[in-house]
């Protein structure tokens, strides 16, 4: 950007105080839970950083870890299944299912208020597939999930 504004004295004189004010730090962002809804947001419009690593397994439910987004996981229920999940923010991606009685919603994230266990199922006749984030430091494992859990 050129600052010489002598060409227009007028303008230079508003401009003078924008031109010495001291430019201020990068603040560091809050992790809301705003934010990460966002964030989970971004990654569910963007499959070609996820779909690969769907996997349909008929023996029971998979809390599959995506790379780079910590605490974040997919979840793939097959028909009828149900699991109790420990998720701050969910969103389906592929199929029909429900969390806590309440169907989940492509393109919609629901954030939870508290880190209470909840229940997810499999509402429709075919495999679903969702998108989660835990509270950081939440200890969630990746890997096949019985119905206990």
């Amino acid at each position: 950007m050129n600052a010489d504004l002598s060409v227009a004295p007028e303008i230079a004189q508003l401009a003078t105080p924008l031109l010495l004010a001291p430019r201020s730090l990068p603040r560091a962002t809050p992790r809301t839970d705003g934010r990460h809804a966002a964030q989970l947001s971004e990654l569910a419009a963007d499959p070609k950083r996820w779909w690969d690593l769907v996997r349909f397994d008929p023996g029971g439910p998979l809390r599959i870890p995506v790379p780079g987004i910590a605490d974040c996981w997919l979840l793939v229920l097959p028909p009828g299944a149900a699991i109790g999940c420990e998720c701050r923010h969910a969103t389906l991606l592929a199929g029909e299912a429900a969390e806590a009685g309440r169907p989940l919603r492509p393109g919609r994230i629901r954030v939870h208020g508290g880190t209470a266990t909840h229940r997810v199922a499999g509402a429709g006749h075919g495999y679903s597939v969702s998108l989660h984030r835990a509270a950081p430091d939440a200890g969630i494992t990746p890997g096949r999930v019985t119905p206990g859990e």
